[in-house]
């Protein structure tokens, strides 16, 4: 180790842990540097090459204002009340006359006033308008109408954050410790806490103080830990923050910083704690990891925080050194980030150790973020305003990575702690330091997250239960080859799940609530080239209905048009749906007085089982029952049967033996029922009718003596005729 660098280690148990105000985490501040003016030769060569300017003009308010201070002054007020107020309205209002003038000739146009400043946006038509308002004595000055981005808006999309948190990553559940300044809980980037955890949407868990100096709600102009822990929250938008002051008066000690993270360790479970920012450093130049526990206070007690599950992140420092680094961000198990610019903001800019030789441009490395072989990441700088605070420096990156590393360890809990580390240095933009040649990955959180656990088919995640809902994500998520189209169009963002239902029954997949339109697809099949299609939906609010049978494997596939892809809500249900059918056939003599019989042929189309079925034959009147079957109950007019359960793709036949008491036509009714839901009930009844006819008119009986009679009467004839035979034979 370099001797210079051994000595400052030495002395760590002594020194101070210096933040500057202006807000670095750096031995030297850097100074911000000023916002350019806007350039009025620039406005006059475009209203000269024809194309209108939209401009702000500032008119000299001095003598307006003076007024109104001597009124303040008699008034004996701290601010303008109402009358002071209407004054300088109208004394704003004198100023501007000139323009109006100068609108009316038609010149110029008047976009927006504003009533209570002195300043106005015009639309110049030509460059005479500009000069003839610039000449005017009351002018004090054009600005250009320069976008203005909140700084958040620059750094977020550059770690393509924005697509987790509108998916729902966002590291609910995790707590990240920010060992700083203190926090300004009560602003709205935290939720307007009362105090911490209050209100209900407040963010900030806790908010303690290990200096003994009782520092739990920072106010201070400071505001370090404030923007610091603005990133965090920004980054993400789930997580609790765990504000720990370990500053007093803008200094530390180590002492203090090991009571921090003794604390932090203390209630890794109260809040969840996973991450720990530590945006501050000593100012030395550690040119090796500071793997000494002899040199190094830090060694151990980080080590600690490892053992319990806490990933400590620290900021390199802002000293423009090259080849080395502040501490504690030179020990080992430390996520060490050093910073980026995360966009075109201008300059080369001046800072308090250093100046760069070029302009600032995306990833490119500020002169003052210190460097070294052993650094871990790089991550958004300069220039970041989060919480309503702009700040530059490490310290500025360092939280960026704690909140990313709260997003991992909520989206892939079972990644130890070099895992979720892997994560963020394997998937990291490539960016290499001009100052030393060294290249470094800087945070893409995206590529970070990962593919989603269930982005194959042979990975599917299993659904439990008949009905319900998961919240998931398909960020990253991928086609496999040979993977069939679904819903119906060309996606690209698949991801999957297995449901076997215990029942049968009408199942519906949906995804009301997602954050992109999906493409919803069903299939029955064991292999990924070998699908059988089952159901389709797309678009918002669409589902896929199917007949579900029990015991089989449905596979569920959720894609977005085009490869969209976001947050996904699947949701699943099944209800118990029954099919049923009934038939009647006749047989038999249609006669009054004989025997019909009736055949009735129930069936159940599904896909549940029909449970309680309950069989009603409608009698006409005149009908007898000569025979039912078993579970059956004749009463007047009606055979009600109870049948029990009746299974899916299942039927059975019954029938009644009946006689009618008399001619003319007969109509059957017969219905059937189940306690399972039937919503196409058309085919639930059934009749069949007849005509019965009377029976033949019957022969007429004849006596006993009567019958004696006519055979006397038949015995005689034959004898005769014996008699004439012999007769004739003589």
């Amino acid at each position: 180790m370099h001797r210079a660098a051994k000595t400052a280690a030495a002395a760590l148990h002594t020194a101070l842990l210096v933040i500057c105000f202006t807000g670095f985490a750096c031995a030297e501040p850097p100074s911000q540097p000023a916002a350019p003016a806007a350039p009025v030769e620039h406005a006059l060569a475009l209203l000269e090459a024809g194309e209108a300017q939209d401009l702000l003009v500032l008119f000299d308010p001095d003598q307006v204002e003076a007024e109104a201070a001597e009124l303040r002054r008699r008034a004996r007020l701290s601010f303008d009340d109402g009358r002071v107020l209407a004054f300088k309205r109208e004394g704003f209002r004198r100023l501007k006359e000139g323009l109006a003038e100068l609108a009316a000739s038609g010149e110029a146009d008047i976009l927006r006033e504003y009533i209570n400043l002195p300043m106005s946006l015009v639309r110049f038509r030509s460059r005479g308008a500009l000069e003839k308002l610039l000449e005017k004595s009351g002018t004090s000055a054009v600005y250009q109408d320069a976008k203005i981005y909140p700084h958040l808006a620059y750094s977020l999309p550059f770690i393509k954050q924005p697509p987790l948190s509108a998916a729902g990553v966002s590291g609910k559940g995790e707590g990240v410790a920010v060992i700083d300044t203190g926090i300004d809980y009560t602003l709205a980037a935290f939720g307007s806490c009362t105090a911490p955890g209050v209100p209900g949407g407040c963010r900030v868990a806790a908010s303690v103080d290990v200096t003994g100096n009782g520092v739990t709600l920072n106010k201070s102009a400071n505001n370090h830990g404030t923007n610091v822990s603005g990133v965090v929250a920004g980054t993400a938008p789930g997580t609790s923050i765990v504000s720990v002051n370990a500053f007093y008066q803008g200094s530390s000690t180590v002492s203090w910083i090991l009571a921090g993270i003794d604390w932090a360790i203390d209630n890794r479970d109260a809040y969840q704690i996973s991450a720990l920012n530590m945006s501050l450093g000593d100012g030395g130049n550690y040119t090796t990891p500071c793997d000494h526990r002899s040199s190094n206070p830090f060694l151990v007690p980080l080590a600690s925080a490892r053992s319990a599950g806490i990933l400590p992140v620290a900021s390199s420092g802002n000293s423009a050194f090259t080849g080395g680094m502040a501490s504690p961000a030179c020990t080992p198990g430390v996520v060490s980030v050093g910073a980026v610019y995360d966009a075109n903001w201008g300059g080369p800019f001046g800072w308090g150790a250093c100046s760069d030789t070029a302009a600032s441009a995306p990833d490119r490395i500020p002169c003052f973020s210190n460097s070294a072989s052993f650094l871990t990441l790089l991550a958004p700088g300069a220039f970041i305003t989060a919480a309503g605070v702009q700040m530059a420096g490490t310290s500025q990156a360092a939280p960026h990575v704690s909140a990313a590393a709260a997003v991992l360890r909520a989206t892939h809990p079972a990644d130890t702690l070099d895992q979720t580390v892997a994560r963020l240095t394997g998937t990291g933009v490539p960016v290499t330091d001009a100052r030393n040649g060294i290249s470094f990955p800087r945070l893409d959180l995206l590529a970070a997250l990962g593919a989603p656990a269930n982005d194959n088919f042979a990975a599917r995640a299993v659904l439990d239960g008949d009905a319900g809902s998961v919240a998931a994500n398909s960020l990253n998520a991928t086609r496999e080859a040979g993977e069939p189209v679904h819903g119906g169009s060309a996606g690209g963002s698949s991801v999957w799940w297995g449901w076997t239902p215990a029942t049968s029954g009408a199942a519906s997949i949906g995804s009301a609530g997602s954050s992109f339109d999906t493409l919803i697809s069903v299939y029955t099949g064991s292999t990924l080239n070998g699908l059988t299609r089952v159901a389709d939906a797309a678009g918002p609010g669409g589902v896929a209905s199917f007949a579900a049978r029990q015991g089989t494997e449905y596979l569920i596939a959720v894609d977005g048009p085009s490869g969209s892809s976001g947050a996904i809500v699947l949701t699943r249900e099944l209800s118990l749906q029954a099919d049923l059918g009934v038939g009647l056939a006749l047989s038999g003599t249609a006669q009054s007085g004989s025997e019909l019989t009736v055949a009735a042929q129930i069936s159940n189309g599904g896909p549940s089982v029909a449970t309680a079925t309950l069989f009603n034959l409608v009698l006409p009147e005149g009908v007898r029952v000569v025979s039912a079957p078993a579970g059956c109950t004749v009463s007047t007019g009606a055979v009600a049967c109870q049948l029990g359960d009746l299974a899916p793709v299942e039927g059975m036949g019954i029938s009644f033996v009946l006689v009618p008491d008399q001619a003319g036509p007969l109509q059957f009714r017969a219905e059937v029922s189940s306690a399972v839901p039937d919503p196409d009930s058309g085919s639930n009844a059934a009749v069949a009718a007849c005509s019965v006819v009377p029976p033949p008119e019957a022969v007429p009986g004849v006596s006993a003596w009567g019958m004696a009679g006519c055979l006397l009467t038949l015995w005689a004839l034959l004898w005769q005729q014996r008699g004439r035979e012999v007769r004739a034979a003589r």
